[in-house]
């Protein structure tokens, strides 16, 4: 038997409630300083993704974001129907939306909402500085430049240090999307630019 009891009004905090709504959009390392219980959006790039997780009571899809700098990372546990959204490739920048804040054995994780979304950037950005460190695979390697860990076809790299072994001292410029480099190109730093 369902019964229904009428209450009267109560104030509602408008900011708790855009808040909750829109919460800030913070770094990995933010997120890491949250305190618990505390909404936000995250974003890193996509390090990992496990498969789909059941038990006969849950349903869960883990990932881990990595900060942009390559400084920490987070476990973002997508809950029940959120775990069934398409995920992004590894590697690319991911912003996920509405996340609490919790621990789990010690650490800072994120727990989805109702209201999560994961969303892939695709913003295009120029980048500049010397190559770093690489990681060469057979297809597609990486490697940083000014602390920012890049996707590169492995041809556009061993282009640019004639063949696959590091190099100090190689200067690059060019675009990416996201993580992955669309062009590359090498440069002197010592050389002035003709305005």
């Amino acid at each position: 038997m369902l019964k229904v009891f009428q209450c009267g009004k109560f104030p509602v905090d408008d900011e708790k409630i855009q808040a909750y709504l829109n919460p800030p959009l913070e770094t990995v390392d933010e997120v890491l300083l949250s305190p618990v219980k505390r909404t936000v959006s995250v974003k890193g790039i996509l390090r990992r993704s496990s498969g789909i997780i059941e038990s006969p009571n849950s349903k869960r899809r883990e990932l881990v974001l990595e900060s942009t700098e390559g400084s920490s990372s987070v476990v973002c546990k997508l809950w029940g129907e959120a775990s069934s959204v398409d995920i992004p490739p590894e590697g690319a920048i991911l912003t996920a939306t509405s996340m609490q804040v919790a621990t789990w054995k010690g650490g800072i994780t994120l727990n989805s909402s109702v209201l999560t979304v994961l969303q892939e950037t695709e913003e295009e950005s120029c980048f500049d500085g010397e190559i770093e460190g690489i990681e060469v695979l057979p297809d597609f390697s990486y490697m940083i430049v000014r602390e920012k860990t890049m996707k590169i076809k492995t041809a556009d790299l061993e282009r640019i240090l004639n063949g696959v072994v590091f190099q100090e001292n190689i200067f690059v410029k060019g675009r990416c999307k996201g993580m992955t480099v669309l062009e590359i190109q090498q440069c002197n730093p010592a050389k002035k630019v003709k305005e």
